[in-house]
């Protein structure tokens, strides 16, 4: 047998309908991890979204706040206290909630969130919120998010045509005085920018004395961490001072740790791995079961069986490349399919394509490992 004869393809390719089942499994298995893994990246990414917008050097949140979107309310007056540190240059409080919109076009009823702030410049990095931020100051005034699913009616749409659009948020007639462009999460479906007094116009029943975030400019020249450390002991158990970078990280962390978004998805892609492992084993253990006389015969030719071990990997590796790029192509145009109905940022980057491979390739190899265990029956003693 020549070196260089494709013996591995050969084996396989022997039964076109075996070696239709094994690729269609390696197939979904690429599939599934693709699809769980990109939902997954793109939870932890929506959700950050607004929050690397932040305009500011340190964010206070309360000691009991999970998430951006499940804040706990924690003393204002904490607030008046900081602009005695020194290298503190300014100091706000944002107002956050969500509140149920009539949707004036279905007459439904949806949850959207609202972000309240004190007057100055615009707190958030937004396309949209920073020339339309002086209008936000009119009462009943909010600025709409674009982005925000379509459940809530063509907002965007009809202010754009520039007709008036008045809308009911929590029992009280609010109109949309500009477009802003952030986007929604697993959490939040839209998003609507006012001022504190409007907010608390529409959030009748929240004490005025209570922020969701104290955000904090710390002067030109001078470190964040330093002035964060006198900031943390002036207000001690009563509220947490985060840099921008640490409070990224407490949103992702609640993504990854505290909600179930982080494990149901990976929990999908160990399946996938699973499903694909399972079908590539039961083709290469079949094949090996079928042609045990074959590889009997081969080792009674002088056939080592480290060769044989290397012509079972062989056949796995052929099914792994046979496998994933079908795979990586139909998670493609599922992905495009997704975020034009969801709006999330699905996104089918190369890291994300080498490990699924690299993890392909190992499934499958794995796969061969484990079947290969049953050349070990095939003696010649047994064929002559």
């Amino acid at each position: 047998m020549p070196a260089r004869a494709p013996l591995a393809w050969l084996q396989l390719s022997y039964g076109r309908v075996k070696l239709i089942v094994a690729v269609a499994g390696v197939v979904v298995a690429v599939l599934l991890m693709l699809m769980q893994l990109g939902f997954m990246q793109a939870a932890f990414e929506s959700a950050l979204i607004v929050p690397r917008q932040i305009d500011a050097d340190l964010i206070v949140i309360s000691p009991q706040s999970q998430a951006m979107f499940r804040t706990s309310p924690f003393p204002r007056r904490l607030l008046y206290r900081l602009p005695a540190v020194p290298g503190v240059e300014s100091v706000r409080a944002v107002y956050l909630g969500t509140v149920p919109w009539h949707n004036p076009w279905k007459r439904n009823e949806q949850s959207i969130f609202v972000y309240g702030f004190e007057p100055g410049d615009p707190p958030l990095k937004l396309p949209g919120l920073a020339e339309n931020w002086p209008n936000i100051l009119q009462t009943d005034a909010v600025i709409y998010d674009a982005k925000s699913k379509p459940i809530f009616g063509p907002v965007a749409e009809s202010y754009r045509r520039g007709e008036n659009v008045e809308v009911e948020v929590n029992r009280r007639r609010v109109h949309v005085v500009g477009l802003a462009e952030a986007g929604n999460s697993f959490g939040i479906d839209g998003n609507l920018f006012t001022s504190d007094l409007n907010f608390f116009r529409m959030f009748p029943q929240r004490n005025a004395g209570g922020a969701d975030l104290g955000l904090v400019h710390v002067e030109p020249g001078v470190d964040p961490k330093t002035v964060q450390g006198e900031l943390q002991k002036l207000l001690g158990v009563e509220a947490r001072v985060l840099t921008h970078q640490e409070f990224l990280d407490f949103e992702h962390g609640y993504w990854a740790r505290s909600s179930p978004v982080g494990f149901v998805f990976t929990l999908g892609a160990v399946v996938g791995f699973c499903i694909g492992f399972v079908i590539v084993y039961q083709i290469l253990y079949t094949d090996v079961s079928n042609h045990l006389s074959q590889y009997a015969t081969m080792k009674a030719m002088g056939f080592t069986d480290s060769y044989l071990v290397r012509l079972v990997l062989k056949e796995a590796v052929i099914l792994a490349g046979l496998g994933y790029w079908p795979g990586v192509l139909l998670a493609w145009g599922l992905y495009e399919i997704a975020r034009a109905a969801t709006a999330l940022p699905l996104d089918m980057t190369w890291q994300r394509v080498l490990g699924v491979f690299i993890t392909t390739l190992v499934m499958c190899l794995i796969s061969g490992v484990v079947a290969v265990r049953r050349l070990r029956a095939a003696q010649p003693a047994d064929v002559f």
